[in-house]
């Protein structure tokens, strides 16, 4: 069996979403013929909360090792307060020993944090082993230049001009990329000569239908709303950035709708968004409720910016009756959230950029409502089709159709681990 180190600075027992995909890639890998090794930080160096209840869900037998950071009471009168920042040269440390003294035969490095992928080329150039960079997100992005300034995170412009020195530094020796979805991979190749198609594999988050069992077998307590109060209640759970706000737009400006042409269907309805924000506290600006008060429904929009733990988000998703996929102006936007949206069988909308790779998964598996909006028709066209998709939801609340999860199995967590062993069988063989 052949060895992959996984670099990640941010790992179980943290609920963000690097360190779930990581955590399916390590629990499937073995199936494929590959011994994975998690190289990670400790979590008392994580700046956000984390859920020692995650560990329930590795498996016994996953080697992880975990090294130091600096601490956020020093680097952060610096500035410094990315996890990937603070514990890179702890890794390389690491990362050198665990190469000397043991046969890897690749390195993976799923970003963010997106500074780790600089690890790969050090590792190539030390010791000629094969690297892959995973994106899980685009880490050089022109997303927040079409935004007012007063929108744009702290330390945007240091951020873009590091990245895009960075990354190209990173890439110039990389032996594949993979990422969530063939827009992201495919931005990234067009950025850099050197990098080709057949360099590259779209490999989505995948569906894992092990943690909703350990969840049905162990049930958690969420306060955030009483499902059994009369109410409609469709939460939307994950971030919803700038980029996000023409598709929250017109969701709102069709609820607005619906209560001027159905009140006695939409009054129903109570919309929860939360862990909005990417703030490692949570204490950031209620965009969403802001939106919502524009379209004069904020009575009935609840925003908790504050992000929640993994488990505790698929509870949000069991307890609800409807659930809410939401797209951006990016229009090759994968939503990390859309597999256990689906795997908690309730009624979902969707509403996504027609070249999403979302669509395509939500039509084969016939998991919901969908909306989709184009270049040419964006969001705010599509407020009168998205009021009627909300309208067969709440109408056919107790009698919706259940995802086909024949279909799902395609996208299953084992079945991505599949394609990224395949990535890595094809690098291993030309050294």
């Amino acid at each position: 069996m052949k060895t992959v180190l996984i670099i990640g600075a941010d790992f179980v027992p943290s609920s963000l979403p690097p360190a779930t995909r990581i955590r399916f890639f390590a629990s499937h890998l073995p199936e494929f013929g590959w011994h994975p090794i998690v190289l990670t930080t400790k979590p008392e160096f994580y700046e956000g909360t984390f859920d020692p209840e995650n560990e329930q869900l590795l498996k016994n037998d996953l080697e992880v090792i975990r090294v130091s950071a600096f601490s956020t009471r020093v680097t952060r009168k610096l500035g410094i307060g990315d996890i990937g920042l603070r514990s890179l040269l702890q890794q390389w440390n690491a990362l050198k020993q665990i190469c000397t003294s043991r046969k890897i035969d690749s390195i993976l490095i799923p970003v963010p944090p997106s500074i780790s992928m600089v690890l790969g080329r050090m590792a190539y150039r030390r010791f000629m082993i094969p690297y892959v960079i995973d994106y899980i997100d685009p880490w050089v992005t022109d997303s927040y230049n079409r935004v007012p300034k007063s929108q744009r995170p702290p330390k945007w412009a240091f951020a873009n001009a590091l990245s895009r020195t960075v990354e190209p530094y990173a890439l110039k020796h990389v032996a594949h990329i993979t990422g969530v979805s063939r827009g992201t991979t495919d931005s990234v190749i067009k950025r850099y000569g050197w990098l080709s198609d057949e360099r590259a594999t779209e490999i989505p988050y995948g569906a894992e239908a092990a943690d909703f069992d350990y969840l049905r077998s162990n049930p958690r307590r969420q306060t955030i709303f009483d499902n059994q109060d009369g109410y409609f209640h469709i939460s939307y759970v994950g971030a919803c950035i700038p980029a996000m706000h023409e598709t929250v737009r017109a969701l709102f400006e069709a609820i607005s709708l619906g209560l001027q042409e159905s009140p006695a269907i939409f009054s129903r309805i109570r919309l929860h968004f939360i862990g909005t924000s990417y703030a490692a506290n949570g204490n950031a600006p209620k965009d969403i409720q802001r939106l919502a008060r524009e379209a004069n429904i904020a009575e009935l929009v609840d925003e908790r910016p504050a992000r929640v733990s993994y488990l505790e988000s698929l509870q949000l998703m069991l307890d609800s009756q409807a659930l809410l996929l939401l797209g951006s102006n990016e229009k090759h936007y994968t939503a990390s959230k859309s597999f256990p949206c689906i795997l908690a069988k309730r009624p979902l909308l969707a509403i996504f950029h027609e070249a999403s790779s979302v669509i395509e998964i939500m039509r084969q598996t016939e998991a919901g409502e969908l909306v989709t909006y184009s270049d040419i028709e964006g969001p705010g066209q599509k407020v009168g089709k998205i009021k009627l998709a909300l309208e067969r939801l709440i109408i056919n609340e107790h009698s919706f159709s259940q995802p086909n999860m024949d279909a799902l199995r395609q996208y299953s967590t084992s079945a991505m681990s599949a394609r990224l062993a395949d990535c890595l069988n094809s690098i291993t063989s030309i050294r």
